[in-house]
């Protein structure tokens, strides 16, 4: 999906767009989530929408579907897992990933799986699967995305900003979430690293 027509779906229905396309690519619908938080960034950017509204509608979108989810691993996983579609979404070797992911990390794979796009879907489907306290779901992948979301939405908005509504905006907002990305990215790991040596410094 193009980061044109998000920008016109956004122009045409606002935070209901915002909301619902990320509502449908947290569900496992291949749409990057990226590009939706781009063009949100630039829509503030612009003046035609509001900061703090577009966090919360894009947001609500994120944390709705990721629940969807994790719904889906909790309450029918077996079924889906059997069917052919679920084959070939989790293939017996990215089971076997996932499940070793948690055995080894626990928690902490669900509050790192909000930053790999590769694997949210299946860490938080697995989530369900081995039924994780849902106050405790919640609260993981909500600070995930609170630490995620906003930040991409800033620098798309300092973009359109800068460069009004042109392609050079569009163009510089994707190299900025770029960098963003591999700076957060970074400040993840650096923070895992630590949540798991101080686990292992507290264990007998």
């Amino acid at each position: 999906m193009s980061l044109d027509f998000l920008i016109s779906a956004i122009s045409d229905y606002r935070y209901l767009a915002m909301g619902g396309i990320l509502f449908v690519s947290s569900m496992g619908v291949p749409i990057p989530e990226e590009p939706l938080l781009v063009a949100s960034g630039l829509s503030v950017g612009w003046g035609t929408s509001n900061y703090w509204l577009t966090c919360v509608a894009c947001l609500a979108g994120i944390l709705s579907g990721d629940l969807w989810v994790y719904f889906l691993g909790r309450r029918g996983g077996k079924w889906f897992l059997a069917t052919r579609l679920g084959s070939v979404v989790f293939s017996e070797k990215r089971q076997s990933r996932i499940e070793n992911l948690y055995q080894r990390h626990g928690m902490k794979t669900v509050f790192l799986g909000r930053f790999v796009p590769a694997v949210r879907f299946g860490v938080f489907f697995f989530a369900g699967r081995h039924r994780m306290d849902l106050r405790r779901f919640i609260a993981l992948n909500a600070v995930g995305a609170l630490v995620y979301a906003p930040l991409w939405i800033w620098l798309s908005a300092v973009a359109g900003e800068r460069f009004a509504r042109t392609p050079a905006a569009s163009r510089l907002a994707e190299e900025w979430v770029g960098r963003g990305s591999m700076i957060l990215v970074g400040l993840v790991v650096i923070v895992a690293a630590g949540m798991i040596w101080g686990a292992g410094k507290r264990k007998p």
